[in-house]
């Protein structure tokens, strides 16, 4: 079994029953996106790449709690069983730090090539008509309601993100995804990431028409064309 065949299955074992958007399918699916972004960013490293894909979610501390995240306990634990070097595995545990809007909203980016193009396809994963779905399946899990026209966005800090306890679908897409286009930091994530923007945006429109939501959330939109 190859390094990349254990860590699928260790990812595929810790997250194949979650429920909220980030179980193992979306792994899998931010590592290929990623895997493509590579196909054109040969200067990457392919392995630290996909080895980050996919062991970014494993401490997500919506999933496993702040001491997780801030120890990274199941990302160490995967790597502890493959036979990359520890240098290789430092760098994988910095870039997967860097990965999150929360660290973003914080003002932490990914400062190499390989953290960028995992980042940007993570992101990549978030929104379109799979962001959606996630977003249903993650507020379904907490109870949330589809849509509360009386909840206006307001600016988004970490600390308001981290401790959001109520968030309708259609909200959190104001509140987080319709800000992901401009969180790029690769071109092949920018054309994906734009490309999928624009579905996100006639979702939007085609649903505010058919509930005939306030003037204020179609106005709200405007600003994301």
């Amino acid at each position: 079994m190859t390094n990349i065949e254990y860590i699928k299955n260790a990812v595929s074992e810790l997250l194949g029953n979650d429920k909220r958007g980030h179980d193992d399918k979306h792994v899998f699916r931010v590592y290929n996106i990623a895997m493509k972004f590579c196909d054109v960013m040969p200067n990457a490293d392919r392995d630290l790449v996909a080895v980050a894909s996919l062991l970014h979610d494993c401490d997500d501390y919506k999933l496993f709690g702040a001491e997780s995240e801030r120890l990274l306990t199941n990302t160490r634990r995967i790597l502890s069983g493959t036979n990359f070097d520890s240098e290789f595995c430092e760098k994988c545990i910095s870039i997967i730090k860097t990965i999150g809007y929360s660290k973003r909203l914080s003002g932490i980016t990914p400062n190499c090539i390989e953290g960028k193009i995992v980042s940007d396809a993570d992101m990549s994963d978030a929104t379109g008509y799979i962001g959606v779905i996630r977003c249903i399946e993650y507020r379904a899990e907490r109870k949330d309601p589809f849509f509360d026209a009386n909840c206006l966005p307001t600016e988004m800090t970490a600390e308001k993100y981290r401790q959001q306890n109520y968030c309708p679908v259609i909200n959190h897409l104001f509140d987080k995804i319709l800000h992901l286009r401009d969180m790029a930091l690769t071109e092949p994530g920018r054309q994906y990431i734009n490309k999928k923007h624009q579905i996100l945006i006639d979702f939007l429109d085609t649903y505010f028409d058919e509930v005939n939501a306030p003037q204020i959330w179609k106005d709200l939109l405007e600003k994301y064309r």
